[in-house]
C-alpha cells in the first residue's frame, strides 16, 4: 500500500509522463481507474497547453499549431507545473527552448513575450509626472534615484526580436514582412502597458542604456555622467522627454527629501 506523498508523486507522474501503472494499481485493480487517470491526463495537459496559448500567442502563431502542441507537451514533461496559478506556468518556457538548441530567435521570442504577460498582468501606478520631476530640478542630482514602473520591462536582445512580434500582431497588416533571418544587431526594448494594451517599443542603445541604469538606481547625476560619455552632444531633455512619454518611470527618491 503506497503512502499518501508516494501516491501524490506517482499521480503526478501519470499526468506528467503518462506512467499510468504505479498511481492506477493504488486507485483500484479493475480498468477504471486507467481510463480515469487518462481522461484526467487529457484535460490537465489541455489545460496547460490553453495558458501557454494564451501567455506566448505571438509564438504560437510564428510555429504553427501543430509544432506548438509539441513543445507543449514536452515544456509539461520538463517543467511540470508545482502551482495551481497558471498565470506562472509559462515561466521557464524561453529556458525550455534554450535548452532544446533549436532556433535562438524563438527562445528570444518567448522571452519577450513572457514579458508582455508580466507587464498585462502587473499592478497599475501612476507615472512619474513632469511635474513632479519639475519639484526636484534644484535638488543635487547625485541624491535623486528613479523606481522602474511595476507594469514595464526592460530586455536587450542580440537581434531585433520585436519585429517579429510586431509584425505577428492580430491588428498587423498582412502586407508586414519580416526577412529572416533577422540582422545581428543589439536590440534594447520597454515593454509598458497603456489603455490596457501591452506596448513594445524600441529604442537607441544609449537611452536603452541610461534606461536600464537608472531602473537599477543608480543616481541622476551618474546616469548624466553616462549619457555625457557615452555621446557628448547628447541630448538629455529629449531623452526624459521619451522616458516620461513611454510612462516607464513610477518615481523617484531623494535622499535628503525636497
Amino acid at each position: 500500500m503506497l503512502q499518501l506523498r508516494d501516491t501524490q508523486r506517482a499521480f503526478a507522474e501519470a499526468i506528467a509522463e503518462g506512467k499510468y501503472h504505479a498511481a492506477t494499481a493504488a486507485m483500484a485493480a479493475d480498468g477504471l481507474a486507467l481510463r480515469s487517470v487518462a481522461l484526467y491526463r487529457r484535460l490537465i495537459r489541455n489545460n496547460y497547453r490553453q495558458a501557454l496559448a494564451i501567455t506566448y500567442p505571438v509564438l504560437l502563431r510564428f510555429v504553427g499549431g501543430c509544432y506548438f502542441d509539441i513543445l507543449a507537451r514536452g515544456y509539461l514533461k520538463a517543467y511540470p507545473s508545482i502551482s495551481g496559478d497558471l498565470f506562472c506556468y509559462g515561466q521557464s518556457l524561453p529556458t525550455f527552448l534554450y535548452e532544446l538548441q533549436g532556433p535562438s530567435l524563438l527562445a528570444e521570442l518567448a522571452r519577450l513575450e513572457w514579458a508582455c504577460h508580466e507587464v498585462y498582468q502587473a499592478a497599475d501606478s501612476p507615472p512619474l509626472s513632469q511635474d513632479r520631476l519639475q519639484a526636484v530640478a534644484s535638488v543635487n542630482p547625485s541624491q535623486v534615484t528613479f523606481h522602474l514602473h511595476p507594469a514595464s520591462r526592460l530586455l536587450s536582445f542580440p537581434v531585433p526580436v520585436h519585429r517579429v512580434w510586431q509584425a505577428l500582431q492580430p491588428d498587423t497588416s498582412a502586407d508586414i514582412v519580416v526577412e529572416l533571418p533577422l540582422p545581428e544587431k543589439e536590440t534594447g526594448i520597454v515593454v509598458t502597458r497603456g489603455d490596457g494594451k501591452v506596448q513594445v517599443t524600441p529604442l537607441a542603445r544609449a537611452d536603452y542604456l541610461l534606461l536600464e541604469a537608472m531602473s537599477r538606481g543608480v543616481d541622476a547625476a551618474s546616469v548624466e555622467q553616462m549619457a555625457i560619455e557615452s555621446e557628448p552632444e547628447f541630448d538629455s531633455a529629449r531623452f526624459m522627454t521619451t522616458v516620461l512619454s513611454l510612462h516607464v518611470i513610477a518615481g523617484l527618491s531623494v535622499e535628503q527629501g525636497v
